[in-house]
């Protein structure tokens, strides 16, 4: 079941439903893809009258309605903390973490993140995990870093890197590198930075969280973390059939991102 406004997602959701689709068909089953919008949400035809093995849910508005007529339903990329319910997530907090420490690593103290914190928990976690490493490595700092989070979603939706151009122009001294939230996230900070005359990442380093299809087309190519999404349909999948024929409860299994290392965050001596 997939929110309508991610549709057309090919670089995440349409290609996770590939994977899943595709490890379905080993065991058996095949996916039926339900597209809905929360606000005129009705159960689904198919869960009512309990034809599908299970109900794979990339968000948690409709968990009750649904609950009433199938118990196996697995929540993919979000935890419910309210509801004992099976989940694969991704370690937000771990990746956000590790971003940071990647580029303190490379020798970088001055870092800045980008992210509509509030308009995600995942974003949240990693935004979280961020500011820990921050913590972790350097004393308190009187000034506060570059974070970049009001306002950032919309003009990400929107592809209006002008907005965030305006919103770095405040500031007098620009990090040395950008944690971002997303791929998106970074490649409409990389944008804005290219448009005030800054050179990625001869200039300042920036790394994104997704691996997204355009990270490799993109000038210069995006470093980023990724959960492969091959993993997520592989492990959602082999649960499903789990709960088809064994006695389970309820269960969180949480993977850990990897750094993918390109040239958004490479050293250059042009």
């Amino acid at each position: 079941m997939i929110e309508n406004k991610k549709k057309n997602d090919k670089h995440y959701y349409l290609d996770l439903l590939h994977h899943m689709t595709n490890e379905a068909r080993i065991f058996g089953y095949r996916i039926l893809t339900e597209y809905y919008d929360f606000a005129h949400f009705n159960v689904p035809e198919c869960v009512s009258e309990h034809h599908v093995a299970g109900v794979i849910l990339l968000s948690d508005e409709m968990i009750y309605s649904l609950h009433l007529y199938i118990k196996e339903i697995i929540c993919v990329n979000h935890s419910i903390p309210y509801f004992n319910i099976d989940t694969v997530i991704t370690n937000n907090f771990l990746g956000g973490y590790i971003s940071c420490d990647y580029l303190i690593k490379k020798g970088y103290k001055q870092i800045g993140f980008v992210g509509e914190v509030e308009s995600s928990k995942n974003f949240k976690e990693r935004y979280q995990g961020y500011r820990q490493c921050m913590i972790n490595h350097f004393p308190p700092q009187k000034h506060e870093l570059i974070c970049l989070t009001k306002g950032i979603e919309k003009a990400v939706l929107n592809d209006d890197y002008r907005y965030i151009q305006k919103m770095l122009l405040t500031y007098r001294k620009m990090p040395e590198a950008f944690v971002c939230v997303n791929d998106r996230n970074a490649a409409i900070v990389i944008n804005a930075l290219q448009y005030n005359g800054y050179k990625v990442p001869q200039d300042i380093k920036v790394i994104g969280f997704d691996n997204m299809q355009f990270c490799q087309s993109m000038t210069p190519t995006l470093s980023t973390l990724e959960v492969s999404r091959y993993e997520i349909a592989k492990k959602v999948i082999r649960r499903i059939h789990e709960m088809q024929h064994e006695v389970t409860i309820p269960e969180t299994i949480m993977l850990s991102p990897q750094i993918i290392e390109r040239q958004s965050t490479i050293s250059t001596k042009l």
